[in-house]
C-alpha cells in the first residue's frame, strides 16, 4: 500500500505537470478567443454584485457581474501553479481567492492583488443575450 507522502509527491508531479500545460505566466493579461460562444448562466441566477466559479464545457471560469450591462469572465486557473481559484467567502466584497496559495485577483480586471501570482487571470469575452451571459470558451471538439 502506497504511503500518504508518495500519494502527496505523486499528486504534487500531477499538478504541476498540469499547471505548466493549462496556463501561461505572461506578464501581459491574455484574452481567449478562437473558441465556441456558449451560455454559461442565466442572468437570473447571478445577481449584480455577484461571482460564481463555474464549469463551462473543459474551461474552468470565474464570473462577476459588476451591473446590469457589464459581466467579467475569467479563466479561474491561477496563474502561479494552476489550482482552481474560488469566489472567496464574502463574495461581493472580496477578491477571487486560490485556495492553494492564497493569490487573490480583482473581479473586474483578474490583475493579481496578493500573493505569489504576478500575472492576471486570462480574461474570456463575455455577452447578455435572451437572459444569458454568453462566455467565448475551448471549443467542444
Amino acid at each position: 500500500m502506497p504511503s500518504r507522502r508518495s500519494i502527496l509527491a505523486a499528486g504534487g508531479v500531477l499538478t504541476a505537470a498540469v499547471a505548466v500545460s493549462a496556463c501561461a505566466s505572461d506578464s501581459d493579461q491574455d484574452a481567449f478567443s478562437g473558441g465556441d460562444v456558449t451560455p454559461a448562466v442565466s442572468l437570473e441566477e447571478l445577481p449584480v454584485g455577484e461571482s460564481v466559479q463555474l464549469a463551462v464545457g473543459s474551461t474552468q471560469l470565474l464570473l462577476y457581474r459588476e451591473d446590469e450591462e457589464t459581466v467579467h469572465a475569467f479563466s479561474a486557473i491561477c496563474t502561479h501553479q494552476g489550482c482552481i481559484v474560488g469566489v472567496g467567502e464574502n463574495a461581493p466584497a472580496e477578491p477571487f481567492v486560490c485556495p492553494c496559495h492564497a493569490s487573490a485577483f480583482d473581479r473586474t480586471t483578474g490583475e493579481p492583488v496578493a500573493g505569489p501570482a504576478s500575472s492576471p487571470l486570462q480574461r474570456h469575452p463575455t455577452s447578455l443575450k435572451d437572459g444569458w451571459v454568453h462566455v467565448e470558451v475551448e471549443s467542444a471538439d
